[in-house]
Formats: structure tokens, sequence, C-alpha cells
């Protein structure tokens, strides 16, 4: 992984601001989207709906104190450096650096690190985008990060009073937000914890068929109802798993649909891609339990919201 640097100007005016976090998961999302970047095969998230508070830990590359310094400052980031990379194939989930950044605004971060090879620990705390501390942290031995994010959305009362009006909703929420970027990660574990109840409401193991994994998010069941399917025309490869004629689900919320294996795997009813028509025409009024896995090229500035097809 390369080292944190701040992004020229040059390249920052010609992005588009994609970092919006209108919710828990959204946060917990682009934590666990770093710490696959990071290159992590263990993932475990604890969150506590009603105290706003997350916990991620990765066993992932960590982070040196240079890269620490930086961290938390808008436009530092890792992942890109100029703007030859911006329409290739993506990498990684971000390249803005922005959402520590924009975590770092509403809530109190803290970020616990050790470097691949180095021989201490470090810890920073950031408020408001300000560093309140930064030092050598005794206690961190493994290589690794961990991120404790406190006090979520505390400038923020109506996204507060929102997160706490229906806990068990956003509890759903995040689990589906682990088991979609699991369906994707194979090799990596993923743990979710709920702190107050002391629930463990996830634990996926690596496994090299999503099927496990379908099996502990919707039962085994519905597991069992699928079918393998694998198709390429010579342009696009398409892959994945569909339930029988007899197997029918009557929301959309079964329907995932994965771009480039890089976890750009969203549910049909929150999401509008444009893709090629006969991909459109197989997903539009089908009413099956659908995984499927669309190997081709994708714009990285649509990655969070609509996939467009370059030269397909």
């Amino acid at each position: 992984m390369r080292s944190i640097k701040v992004l020229p100007e040059s390249v920052r005016s010609s992005m588009r601001s994609g970092i919006i976090l209108f919710d828990l998961t959204r946060v917990i999302e682009e934590l666990v989207f770093n710490s696959l970047d990071a290159g992590a095969t263990k993932v475990i998230v604890a969150v506590g709906v009603g105290t706003n508070y997350i916990k991620v830990t990765d066993n992932g590359c960590g982070i040196t104190r240079d890269g620490l310094v930086l961290l938390g400052e808008r436009y530092a980031t890792s992942k890109v450096e100029k703007l030859a990379g911006m329409n290739t194939v993506p990498e990684s989930f971000g390249f803005r650096g922005e959402a520590l950044s924009s975590i770092a605004d509403v809530s109190l971060l803290e970020v616990f690190t050790k470097a691949h090879g180095m021989p201490n620990g470090y810890r920073k705390v950031i408020k408001g985008c300000k560093c309140l501390y930064l030092g050598i942290d005794d206690d961190r031995q493994d290589v690794g990060t961990t991120v404790v994010v406190r006090d979520l959305f505390y400038n923020q009362p109506v996204k507060r009073r929102h997160l706490h009006s229906s806990p068990k909703k956003v509890l759903h929420s995040v689990k589906e937000c682990i088991l979609n970027i699991a369906l994707v990660h194979l090799a990596t574990c993923f743990k979710l914890v709920d702190v107050e109840s002391g629930d463990e409401l996830l634990s996926l193991h690596p496994s090299s068929s999503p099927l496990p994994l379908l099996t502990s998010g919707f039962g085994v069941d519905v597991s069992r109802s699928l079918h393998k399917l694998d198709e390429c025309d010579g342009k696009l490869k398409l892959s994945g798993y569909i339930s029988g004629p007899y197997e029918t689900f009557s929301v959309k919320a079964f329907q995932y649909f994965c771009i480039h294996v890089l976890a750009l795997l969203l549910c049909f009813n929150v999401t509008v891609l444009r893709v090629d028509k006969w991909v459109k025409n197989i997903l539009e009024y089908i009413t099956a339990f659908v995984l499927f896995y669309l190997l081709t090229k994708i714009s990285i500035q649509d990655i969070y919201h609509e996939a467009r097809y370059i030269n397909c």
C-alpha cells in the first residue's frame, strides 16, 4: 500500500465530492472499505446505535507515523496520486481522501495503528478535523488498524434523532452492508457485533463459494434453492446464482449485482444502474433471488452510485 499524501490542487479540482455520510451504515461502509484497501483478511465491526459508537478493527498493513500525521486531512490519501489513474479500472474503493475527514467532521475519531515492520504503534485523536493527540501507543502490538468513532453526529441533531428512532432498522442495514461486501470478498473473515446487547450479528468465514455466506444471511432454504450460472458473450462475463422458477421472492432486496468484483454491490431497490440493455432486460422484471458478478470496465468517478460501461 502506498503512503498517505495530500493530493495536489490539480487533482482535487477534477474530483467530484462523493462522500455523504447520511447514516451510520455509510460510515461503517467507508471504514470497512479502508480496511480492505489495506489488505485486511479479517475485519471486525462493533456498533452501538444508542451510544453512537463504531469500532472497526483489521489486520491490514497498518499506517506509518508519517501517514498518520496526514490522516484525517481532506484530500490526504494513499490511493491515487495523479489524474491519469482516475478513469481506469479502480484498484481501491476510495480515492478522494475525504472519508476519514468527513467522519471526523461529525464525531470524535480515534485511530490506533501499527505498520508492518515498524517497532511502535501509534494513536491519533481527531475531532472536527482538528488533531487533539498524536503519539506512540505502547499497547498496540499487532500489525493493523483500529478505528473508533464516538459521539457520531454530535453536531447534527436531526441525523442523531433519526438514528435513535429505529435502532433495529439501523442494525439490519449494517448487517446487510457487511454481508454485501463479504459476498465479493470471499477470502476475508467478517464479524459484526452489537456492543449494547452483546449479540454477534454476523460471523462470516473465508469460503471458496458465496453459498455459505448466503446461508448465514438468508437461511438454508434460500441457499439450497439457488442455481449457478456462468455466461459470456465475448465482451461481458456474467456469473452468479439465481433461484429457480418456482422459488420466487417478492422484493428486490434479494437482488445483488456486483461489477468487476470490486464490491460495487448494489441493491436494486435503492440504486439505479446504467447497464447494457441485455442485462437490464434480465433483471428489470425478475422476481427471483439474484446474485450476479459482472466482469467489465467501469468509470471510477461513478463507482458509488451508478455504472457506465466504457468500450464494451
